[in-house]
Formats: C-alpha cells, structure tokens, sequence
C-alpha cells in the first residue's frame, strides 16, 4: 500500500472519528471503532484496492451513525466549542465594522473632540474615538460581549447540565435488584 492510499484511509478515518464525536461516542469506544475500521480498510484495501474499499463504506457520516446510537446523556462539548468559536468569529467581524463606522463618521463630521458613542447591540460598552489633524485616537471599553456571547453559545449548545442526567448504577440509587429486594 503507497503512501497516498493510506492519506486516503486515514483521512476516512479522521472524517468517521469527527462524525463519531459528533454523535456523543466516548472516547475509548471511538478509538476501538476507528481501530475497526482502519484495519477492514487496510485489510479490503489489500485485497480489492484502496478505491472500491473507500467506495465500500460509502459515506463516513453515515456509517458512524449506522454503528452507533446517540447518546442523550452525554454533553456536546465539541459542538459547543465550535459553536462558540463562530460566534466569537462573528462578534469581532461585527465590532471591527462597528468601529470603523465610528471612526469614518467621527472623521467626516470634522469633530476634534473626543466623541464617545454606545451604539446597538454593544450594551454597555463605549466607544471613544479623537481625530485631530494628523491623529486618530480610538479605543472601546469593556468588551464584555466578546467573552459572554460565546460563552453562551457553548453552553447553550454543549448543554453540560446533561451530565447531571445520567443514570445511576441501581446499588447507589435503592432500586429493586434482580432479586426483588433492595440493594
């Protein structure tokens, strides 16, 4: 097997695990199943080329949700993480835009004292910008936004709160064991 048919298997695999995790699989569990897969790749790939076996497993999405359940119980921790990695992305996009209206509107109103704006949607945060002639000041404080807003989306999108469902062994809870006593 060449060097290229194993970046292909092992991109597969990478796409699998990202599937796998998305669907709430532990970590011990995704390691045995991309062992799994990595050797039935390997091992098709030998016998009927790296291509129809690639062809074989068809959608790597789709096979790890035909190998696996979701798991109800378990937080969403790299869907949060993402989540709020796009949210962070839009917010600071939306306050450089914001600023640079700011400071373009400050500097067509010829203005040369220091203006100091709260604009929407940044509540609580003020903006202050100076244009004198041959200086251009400008500064935004605080920007309580850029931490709560993809602390929120993580949360709202991890749902960590889901550790606190998960299901007790019966000897800790008092339930009725096999036997028809208490444990």
């Amino acid at each position: 097997m060449n060097t290229i048919d194993r970046l292909r298997i092992e991109s597969a695999i990478l796409r699998y695990d990202f599937w796998l995790e998305m669907r709430g699989v532990g970590g011990s569990r995704r390691r045995d199943l991309r062992r799994e897969l990595r050797a039935n790749l390997t091992e098709a790939g030998a016998d009927v080329g790296t291509t129809a076996a690639l062809f074989g497993i068809g959608s790597p999405k789709e096979l790890a949700y035909a190998a696996t359940d979701a798991d109800p119980s378990r937080p969403r921790w790299s869907q949060g993480l993402m989540w709020a990695a796009g949210t962070l992305l839009v917010l600071l996009v939306w306050l450089a835009i914001t600023s640079l209206n700011l400071v373009q509107a400050v500097e067509a109103t010829g203005s040369t004292q220091a203006v100091d704006v709260s604009p929407f949607p940044w509540f609580g945060t003020t903006f202050t910008v100076q244009s004198s002639p041959g200086v251009l000041e400008a500064s935004i404080s605080p920007l309580w936004q850029l931490l709560a807003g993809p602390m929120l989306a993580f949360l709202l999108v991890a749902q960590p709160w889901r550790l606190l469902r998960r299901r007790r062994p019966a000897a800790l809870t008092g339930a009725p064991t096999a036997g028809g006593g208490r444990a």
